[in-house]
């Protein structure tokens, strides 16, 4: 008796990495070349005080007294959540760019007319 894995959606070639990574997309819009939807997807993995420190900082522009002041806790702690949001974000965008296929080139194939 053989067991056959199933798989939930029919995979074209070039989509094999939502097979080997199914944890990077929730759905079948997610596009690994965008590279704003794989900065949103990257940021939206962060927990959610991380996630807090790092829109504060970075899209309301805000310093790290006003962090810390606004979430009541202290410039150390933003510091260190700054810290490991651009961490966790880095290692995000890191693991996409490892995962994503690669576009195929045949000028560079081995046999490009068979």
């Amino acid at each position: 008796m053989t067991m056959r894995l199933r798989i939930p959606w029919p995979l074209v070639t070039s989509q094999w990495w939502r097979w080997r990574h199914p944890y990077l997309w929730r759905g079948r819009i997610f596009d690994p070349h965008d590279t704003q939807q794989v900065m949103s997807y990257a940021v939206l993995r962060l927990r959610q005080e991380t996630r807090d420190v790092f829109l504060l900082n970075h899209i309301k522009a805000l310093d790290y007294a006003l962090i810390a002041r606004h979430l009541g806790i202290s410039a150390a702690e933003v510091q260190a959540r700054l810290a490991d949001a651009l961490c966790e974000i880095s290692r995000t965008i890191d693991l996409i760019e490892r995962a994503r296929p690669h576009p195929h080139n045949p000028a560079n194939a081995e046999h490009p007319n068979v």
